[in-house]
């Protein structure tokens, strides 16, 4: 049985105009070799209307839907993407009907548990080799405060992993939740269409290999059906005359054919066996790196989140220090501005930089 594929990604503003061109197919030159552009017109949202510019339209809603009247941090997530999919096997059972109503079953259960009017576009992409649901929810809690650390915190991020497939399977699609691994993180987005293409390439050489072994397999049933008996060969009496031995030329034929067929299928036996070992050890690897990669990118965030919370102490330790020595000695405190920029702060009262003339030279021709 298929397994539901649902993974998840956080949006800040900068991330949003370079995706929204993406998953709307905004541009015709694509990095991702798979796309069939002469196949996008197939491509729809399941809410559609709802968002045309990705950055501008979230952040409209966001302003107007927002409990707190103060402004959103400039790194805040605004939306969190979910990749909703399948393997191609699964999709292949599907007509286009059956499809569609794959991927709105899914909305419905993310619509039901984080609210309709919080997804702000589910657009379904057809001209990929495995459909799948681009679906982008804006992290709304029930307070209507922006947060996505609690509304996709841990714990719900393992309920949708448990719930989604038992919603979907309610609905009669023949599917199943993944292997539970409590010691591995999620792979983000473009980690897992890594993965998903360097297992894709390893299943093709697979596959290949299969087609071989079904090729030798054949051969070696028509040969079987043959004249040759091998036992004939065995139980011959052999003639001898001068250190030869003599056999009919019939015999002989059918010897030959059999030594040479015996060497085609030992040689062809060895490469099929290296080809797939090659393709096993390929698959290994390419799940090793994609895990390896993302433990890495979670200790680097989580250290770039550490460094950024000490600074922004420093730097605000720093201002309250100038403020105070400045209120008790007045103007013998000073600290020039190119102190206050390598700290990351722009200094008090700065002048806005304006050009300086360059003296004229003096080159001894004036009258």
């Amino acid at each position: 049985m298929s397994f539901v594929v649902a993974r998840m990604q956080k949006l800040k503003a900068d991330n949003l105009v370079g995706l929204g061109n993406h998953d709307q197919r905004k541009t015709s030159n694509h990095s991702n070799q798979d796309i069939d552009v002469s196949r996008s017109h197939l491509n729809y949202d399941l809410v559609a209307g709802r968002t045309q510019n990705f950055k501008t339209d979230i952040q409209n809603y966001i302003d107007n839907r927002k409990a707190s009247q103060r402004a959103v941090r400039k790194d805040a997530v605004l939306a969190n993407e979910w990749v909703i999919t399948s393997d191609k096997g699964f999709f292949e059972q599907l007509d286009e009907r059956q499809t569609r109503a794959y991927f709105e079953t899914a909305k419905q259960y993310f619509a039901d548990n984080f609210g309709d009017e919080n997804i702000r576009y589910a657009i379904v992409h057809l001209d990929e080799s495995t459909p799948h649901m681009h679906m982008g929810i804006v992290p709304f809690d029930n307070e209507n405060k922006l947060s996505a650390k609690r509304v996709f915190n841990r714990e719900a991020l393992q309920k949708v992993q448990d719930e989604l497939p038992e919603f979907l399977q309610a609905k009669g699609f023949k599917i199943e939740r993944g292997q539970k691994d409590t010691k591995r993180k999620n792979l983000t987005v473009p980690e897992y269409k890594a993965m998903q293409d360097n297992l894709a390439e390893n299943k093709q050489e697979l596959e290949t290999v299969k087609a071989d072994t079904k090729k030798q397999r054949q051969e070696f049933e028509d040969f079987k059906k043959s004249d040759f008996d091998v036992t004939n060969v065995e139980t011959l009496q052999p003639r001898f005359k001068k250190g030869y031995v003599l056999v009919k030329k019939d015999d002989f034929e059918q010897m030959k054919q059999g030594a040479i067929y015996a060497k085609s299928a030992f040689i062809d036996s060895l490469h099929a066996k290296s080809d797939a070992e090659r393709a096993h050890d390929s698959e290994i690897k390419a799940s090793s790196r994609a895990l390896e990669l993302e433990m890495k990118n979670d200790k680097l965030e989580a250290e770039n989140n550490k460094l950024r919370t000490q600074l922004n102490h420093a730097q605000d330790l720093i201002k309250r220090m100038f403020k105070v020595l400045k209120e008790k000695l007045g103007d013998k405190v000073h600290m020039k501005p190119e102190t206050w920029h390598k700290i990351g702060l722009k200094a008090p009262n700065e002048p806005d930089k304006q050009s300086k003339k360059r003296p004229e030279r003096n080159t001894g021709l004036s009258r």
